[in-house]
C-alpha cells in the first residue's frame, strides 16, 4: 500500500503500530451514534483489530481491506479512511474522525484523495457507502466527495440496514 499525500495531510497504511495513537480517537463514544460498532474499549484491543487489517485481506479471501490512518502534516492521527473491495471495479468506503479534527476539511480531504488513489492504482470506477439519513455531517461528506443516494436499480442486490441509505459515485 501507499502513502498518499495531500497540502494538508498525510495518510499512512494502517499498522498496529498505530493502535497506541488511534485508541485515544476511537474511544470516544459520541463518534459512535450513528455506527453498529462501539467504542475501543482497550489499546490492545485496537492492536488486535489493526493486526487483521493490516493483513489487507478477509481470512476468506473474498475481500480487500485498504485501511490508512489520517495525520495532518507534523501532526499526530485524527482518524481514518478505509476501502473494501469485494467485486473487482467497486469499493465500499467508510471513514471515522476525532471530533476535534471535524469540520476542517479533513475528512473531505483525505476521503477524495482515497478516492482518487483508489482509481488511479486499483481501477476502482464505483464507490458504495452506506449512512443513516440523520447523519448530516457524513451525508454532507458523501455529497462533496461526489457520491449520491442510490435509486432502486443500483441499490438491488446490495444489503443495507433499514436504518441505513446506500450512496453511490
Amino acid at each position: 500500500m501507499d502513502v498518499i499525500r495531500t497540502a494538508r495531510l498525510t495518510l499512512e497504511p494502517l499498522e498496529p503500530a498505530h493502535a497506541d495513537a488511534m485508541f485515544e480517537v476511537l474511544r470516544d463514544p459520541v463518534l459512535y451514534r450513528h455506527l453498529d460498532s462501539k467504542p475501543h474499549a482497550t489499546v490492545e484491543y485496537t492492536r488486535e483489530v489493526y493486526a487483521r487489517l493490516a493483513t489487507r485481506t478477509s481470512p476468506d479471501g473474498t475481500e480487500r481491506w485498504l485501511n490508512w490512518i489520517v495525520m495532518p502534516h507534523g501532526a499526530g492521527p485524527v482518524g481514518f479512511v478505509q476501502a473494501t473491495i469485494r467485486v473487482a471495479g467497486t469499493a465500499w468506503i467508510a471513514y471515522l474522525f476525532a471530533r476535534e479534527a471535524q469540520g476542517r476539511g479533513y475528512a473531505s480531504e483525505a476521503v477524495g484523495a482515497m478516492k482518487d488513489h483508489l482509481v488511479e492504482r486499483h481501477g476502482i470506477d464505483r464507490f458504495l457507502a452506506t449512512v443513516e439519513p440523520d447523519n448530516r455531517a457524513s451525508v454532507a461528506l458523501l455529497e462533496r466527495c461526489g457520491l449520491r443516494v442510490a435509486h432502486d436499480a443500483e441499490a438491488a442486490g446490495h444489503r443495507v440496514d433499514p436504518i441505513d441509505v446506500l450512496y453511490v459515485g
